[in-house]
């Protein structure tokens, strides 16, 4: 019986790999701009779906955090970050944890989220066999 091909969903937002996390941090967005450009001069978006994922809202991110962690995140920047001790702390967030504030987190996080929505609703819905984010 022969093997049947798997599909292959992937999605991709262009503006993803502007953001940086900070010199210390393993998290280098960049790298998904990269692996970006070689699936298309490797020619392996031939083999898979390619989609520009939607950046997700406050509503879809607060069905799995808090209203207070999304609201946070959206406030929050490397000018501000002093006079949100408390929350840094309540989130663990901050510089010395995995969650570093950066320029355009909030934007980042819509972004990644969104894709990572965009490959489970079609994983769901049985439209692909595999969701690459």
């Amino acid at each position: 019986m022969p093997e049947s091909k798997q599909r292959v969903s992937y999605f991709y937002q262009p503006d993803v790999g502007h953001f940086y996390y900070g010199p210390s941090h393993p998290m280098k967005p960049h790298r998904i701009k990269m692996a970006h450009h070689l699936i298309l001069s490797y020619g392996l978006y031939r083999k898979m779906e390619v989609y520009r994922s939607h950046p997700a809202s406050p509503a879809e991110m607060s069905a799995f955090h808090s209203e207070d962690y999304i609201n946070f995140l959206a406030k929050v920047t490397p000018d501000n970050l002093r006079g949100y001790s408390n929350q840094m702390q309540k989130f663990n967030v901050g510089e010395y944890t995995d969650c570093p504030v950066f320029d355009g987190l909030y934007e980042f996080t819509q972004l990644y989220t969104g894709a990572s929505l965009d490959g489970a609703v079609k994983l769901n819905r049985g439209d692909c066999d595999v969701a690459v984010n």
